[in-house]
C-alpha cells in the first residue's frame, strides 16, 4: 500500500487533497512542509503532498522553499483543489463571543480581509485541522479557528461563518512529490 505524507493534523486541506488524489494510500500526518520531504527522501512514505500557489495568496513559501531545498526528488503530480475555509468553534459558542482566531498562516493570509473587519485577536499555528483539534481539546469557546469543514466534522466542532476566504474561487495547487528513483522505476 503507497504511503504519502502531507503537512497538518487529520483533516488539513493537504490531508483532503491527499486522500482525493489516492483514496486507497494511507496518509502520514507530518508537523510541517520539511517534515514531508523528510519522510519521501528517508523512504518512510512513498509520496507527499504540498501546497504550492494559492489563487488569493500566491506562492506558499514555506512549502516551495522546503521543496526547492530537498535534492533527488521530482514532482510527479499535480492538482488544484477548491478551498472552502470556515470558523470553527465549539457547539453553542457565538461569533461575538470569539475573541482569539487561529490557523495556519497561508490560510490566515487568504481570510484576512473577513478577519480585519472582526473584533478577534488572530494566532497563526502549525496548521488548519491541528488549530481545530486543539479547540476541540481545550474546550474554550473564546477560540475558534480557520479550517474547513472536515475538520469541524472531524473534531465536533460547528461552522460559525462559512467561506469565510477574501476570494469566492479559492483555489489552492499541490504537488506529489516522489524520490527520483520511484519515479523512475515507476515509469
Amino acid at each position: 500500500m503507497t504511503r504519502i505524507a502531507y503537512q497538518g493534523a487529520p483533516g488539513a486541506f493537504s490531508h483532503l487533497a491527499a486522500r482525493d488524489l489516492f483514496p486507497r494510500a494511507t496518509t502520514q500526518a507530518m508537523s510541517d512542509f520539511a517534515s514531508v520531504i523528510r519522510a519521501v527522501t528517508q523512504g518512510r512514505a512513498e509520496l507527499g503532498i504540498l501546497p504550492v500557489e494559492n489563487s488569493a495568496m500566491g506562492e506558499v513559501c514555506e512549502a516551495s522553499a522546503a521543496l526547492q531545498a530537498a535534492s533527488g526528488l521530482v514532482i510527479v503530480q499535480d492538482a488544484t483543489f477548491p478551498i472552502h475555509h470556515c470558523l470553527l468553534a465549539l457547539p453553542g459558542a457565538e461569533i461575538s463571543g470569539i475573541r482569539w482566531v487561529e490557523s495556519h498562516p497561508a490560510a490566515l493570509a487568504q481570510c484576512a480581509r473577513w478577519l480585519s473587519a472582526q473584533p478577534m485577536t488572530v494566532r497563526a499555528v502549525g496548521d488548519t485541522a491541528g488549530a481545530a483539534r486543539s479547540i476541540a481539546a481545550d474546550r474554550d469557546f473564546t477560540r475558534a479557528a480557520i479550517a474547513g469543514v472536515e475538520a469541524a466534522e472531524r473534531y465536533g466542532l460547528e461552522v460559525i461563518a462559512r467561506d469565510i476566504a477574501d476570494h469566492p474561487d479559492n483555489r489552492t495547487r499541490f504537488v506529489v512529490i516522489a524520490s527520483a528513483a520511484r519515479a523512475e522505476a515507476a515509469a
